[in-house]
């Protein structure tokens, strides 16, 4: 019996130790000036990213110990992409609900019109104070 308890409790630390790294850019143009700074940065281990003509929404994923300087790493990453995407207005967060409205995006393969407002949209989201 006490194998058995043993073995349920490996097995679920296992599967709940699992990392499920998730990168994706939609759509795929300026995917490798924004795959190379998200890349390099260690503290991040997903991001999910929305680009049309004049804006980028990148969504990050934060390590557990990093969480602490949050703000710190959305600032630095903003800047980073500020310099590799001059001309482009830059949003970065690692806000869940704007990460739910990126995979919303990429989901729905949104397109034009349709994806300039949900960009506004979740520009307007991400003034919200929660």
């Amino acid at each position: 019996m006490r194998k058995i308890i043993l073995f349920f409790l490996s097995v679920l630390l296992l599967t709940a130790c699992s990392n499920n790294v998730q990168q994706e850019i939609y759509p795929k143009k300026d995917v490798p000036e924004i795959e190379q700074v998200l890349n390099e940065n260690k503290s991040i281990i997903g991001y999910k990213s929305v680009t049309d003509k004049n804006d980028v929404i990148v969504a990050i994923d934060i390590r557990r110990m990093s969480r602490f300087n949050k703000e710190k790493i959305e600032k630095k990453i903003k800047k980073q992409l500020e310099e590799k995407l001059p001309g482009k207005d830059v949003l970065v967060t690692g806000d869940l609900k704007i990460k739910w409205e990126i995979e919303k995006i990429i989901k729905e393969g949104m397109q034009t019109e349709k994806l300039m407002k949900s960009i506004d949209q979740i520009k307007s989201l991400s003034k919200e104070a929660t």
